[in-house]
């Protein structure tokens, strides 16, 4: 599947909060968080979630020692999602669409 994606920061080699968005072929624009937490062992993946303003999305927490960056942003979105294909493009704001 192709997807594209939009990152709301600018990325760097190893952040503890990364946001953006990412909208599967044919779809609507999702947001996606990321959060690096203390402590953590496991990926934990919350899918389908729903933010106020009824955009849906997904938050994925990793663990304090993981590398947060661009890389593993986009392979952890693609294993959840089964995206093979990512085109990094300039979409909307996510905090606008939350």
């Amino acid at each position: 599947m192709k997807a594209e994606i939009t990152f709301d920061l600018v990325m760097k080699e190893s952040m503890d909060f990364v946001e953006g968005c990412y909208r599967l072929e044919g779809g609507a624009w999702q947001v996606f968080t990321f959060v690096r937490t203390q402590g953590l062992e496991n990926v934990e993946v919350r899918k389908d979630l729903v933010w106020k303003s009824g955009v849906t999305g997904l938050s994925i927490f990793v663990g304090d020692d993981t590398a947060l960056n661009k890389s593993t942003v986009i392979q952890m979105l693609a294993d959840a999602l089964a995206v093979t294909n990512w085109s990094e493009v300039q979409g909307p704001d996510s905090i606008q669409l939350r």
